[in-house]
């Protein structure tokens, strides 16, 4: 591979990872456009989607179904925990219930290790093909995938939230709760929907990235960490703008790696985290 190639395959890198972060960014800006709270447990969304689906094609159950039942099974963990977890807390302070979050983002891992153990898994490609090659760098096919069901997950985001109603609904749940509620929308509703739709994307993504990594019960730990970055670098509520930070995240990222050491890569992503929030606290792509 000449220096142009190279160039070339840590592009194919950086929107491979960007992708990711831009879902795991989205779903972070879900919650918190119905609830105003972040959820720092979308990291181990990503492992059980991962590590469900990689368990039931082990099983034999052929890969369209295993990634069905592998995204349900995860949305109605999702979906038990608001119920179970957060809403009985609903009232409490938003430090109160960042908190609770996390602690279940490490109870869920722990969840992990015991299921799946310290070992790591890894998932047979959705398509058994030769890489293609352009201009000297090597485009494997699960890169498609991730690249195509990303696109496609985020315009029925977006269309959602702006096209349809109980999309506007759910917006109008956390710009005002109360106003929603004389409006006659269920705030209690609209918040489990976000936790049961936000586990499914997480789902998602672990699922169709599987193919690329060794998944274990700790990788849930850095992609939410890069996609809360994300989401702060593209405004905490907007979805277009964290999805564009997430792809620059990854290109950033991977471009450090290639061209200078993977030693500074999460060095690198920080120090711009930490410029944004000095120059443009409210998110680089945000209006004020």
């Amino acid at each position: 591979m000449n220096d142009f190639s190279h160039i070339i395959q840590f592009f194919f890198s950086g929107i491979t990872t960007g992708s990711i972060y831009a879902l795991i960014a989205v779903s972070l800006v879900i919650v918190y456009k119905v609830s105003q709270l972040i959820c720092f447990a979308q990291g181990e969304f990503f492992v059980f989607g991962a590590l469900i689906m990689t368990t039931l094609t082990q099983k034999g159950l052929p890969m369209p179904l295993a990634f069905t039942l592998a995204i349900f099974i995860t949305v109605c963990i999702g979906a038990i925990i608001q119920q179970a977890l957060i809403r009985p807390i609903q009232g409490s302070s938003i430090g109160t219930l960042i908190v609770m979050t996390i602690a279940i983002s490490i109870a869920l891992r722990g969840l992990a290790l015991i299921i799946w153990g310290r070992e790591s898994y890894v998932l047979r490609p959705f398509t058994q093909e030769e890489p293609i090659h352009i201009l000297g760098a090597s485009l494997q096919l699960q890169v498609l995938w991730i690249v195509g069901i990303t696109i496609f997950v985020l315009l029925m985001i977006w269309y959602f939230f702006e096209k349809t109603s109980l999309g506007i609904a759910m917006r109008a749940c956390a710009e005002n709760p109360l106003g929603a509620r004389l409006m006659g929308i269920n705030v209690l509703k609209a918040e489990l929907f976000a936790w049961a739709w936000v586990a499914g994307i997480g789902a998602l993504a672990g699922a169709v990235v599987a193919p690329l990594l060794f998944m274990q019960y700790t990788s849930g730990v850095m992609p939410m960490v890069k996609g809360f970055i994300a989401m702060s670098m593209g405004g905490l509520s907007s979805i277009v703008g964290s999805v564009m930070a997430g792809v620059l995240l990854g290109l950033v990222e991977s471009y450090t790696i290639g061209l200078i050491s993977s030693k500074f890569s999460d060095t690198i992503v920080f120090a711009l985290l930490i410029i944004v929030l000095i120059f443009r606290p409210n998110g680089i792509f945000s209006k004020s």
